[in-house]
């Protein structure tokens, strides 16, 4: 039998629909409609696909609108001096922030007891004076947040905390591919509260796989992981696919050509991405198929 597809409990009683009612009350309709993840503007790479429900993971809420010109993203988590503490042991957290320039972006980051909101908020109308208007309403969302926090179960699964050569070795890659120079990277600079979330609460992975270069030489692949994200993979779009020893697979293309192959296995969400060197990303498939069967049969013994 499969394994049951559960999506996490949320830890408040503030939901995306509070959310997107009180910012269009700060900045008006959105050009789009409101989405229960994080957004993919101005983001770092490794967040589309399983990153973008990483805070629902925690047991929080992500809701994100609009577009380049004019868009907002809010996250609220619960656990706040954990998530807090462990950003700021990694440099990834100096303190609340509430500030709107005169280039029309803003950004606030501040907690309410155990419920911590980041946003953002891009309009060419708005400019410094805003910043106490819009602080406001967002205190007011987490001390919503932070009066109804209660305590959740979270979904467990075998790949929480696991390390890349669980699911794919230097080696592998160099097989699989047919060459001798794959180096994996798996700690990289720029940490936050994201990066927090996603790999400290969540115990995801973001594994990169690239030339001897390091993190900025060329690049194999990246694997990014939702543990018990089962619930999440069944909403992504794209082409059902095949992989031997996975649940379900679906295959997509990003922006700039990457391949992208969305594994279930269990009730993870793996998610694998080639990249376009010049001639065009490499077929994924057989490097998840070794994943799927890392992950449920075992690694291949030495020869």
């Amino acid at each position: 039998m499969p394994d049951p597809v559960v999506a996490p409990e949320t830890a408040f009683d503030v939901s995306c629909d509070d959310v997107a009612a009180e910012m269009a009350g700060l900045v008006g309709e959105p050009s789009t409609a409101v989405q229960p993840v994080m957004s993919l503007v101005s983001q770092m790479g490794w967040v589309p696909g399983p990153g973008q429900h990483m805070f629902q993971r925690a047991g929080g809420i992500a809701c994100s609108a609009g577009d380049e010109e004019r868009g907002w993203e809010v996250t609220m988590v619960p656990d706040a001096s954990t998530v807090i503490a462990g950003a700021t042991e990694r440099g990834g957290y100096y303190g609340e922030v509430s500030n709107c320039d005169d280039g029309g972006y803003c950004w606030f980051e501040f907690a309410d007891g155990e419920a911590l909101l980041s946003a953002s908020v891009r309009d060419p109308a708005i400019g410094a004076a805003d910043t106490a208007r819009i602080d406001h309403a967002l205190r007011r969302l987490v001390a919503a947040a932070s009066a109804s926090l209660r305590e959740v179960e979270y979904v467990d699964s075998e790949i929480v905390g696991a390390p890349c050569e669980r699911f794919l070795t230097e080696e592998d890659v160099n097989t699989l591919l047919g060459v001798d120079d794959a180096v994996l990277v798996s700690e990289f600079g720029g940490w936050g509260i994201p990066s927090e979330v996603y790999q400290v609460i969540n115990g995801s992975r973001l594994c990169h796989y690239s030339q001897s270069g390091g993190e900025y030489g060329a690049s194999y692949a990246t694997i990014t992981t939702l543990p018990a994200g089962a619930w999440a993979f069944i909403g992504q779009g794209g082409a059902d696919s095949a992989v031997k020893g996975a649940d379900a697979a679906k295959t997509s293309s990003g922006d700039h050509g990457e391949n992208i192959l969305d594994l279930r296995v269990g009730p993870d969400w793996i998610r694998i991405t080639t990249y376009d060197n010049g001639a065009g990303a490499l077929d994924p498939h057989p490097l998840a198929e070794k994943v799927a069967r890392n992950l449920t049969v075992g690694p291949t013994a030495p020869q």
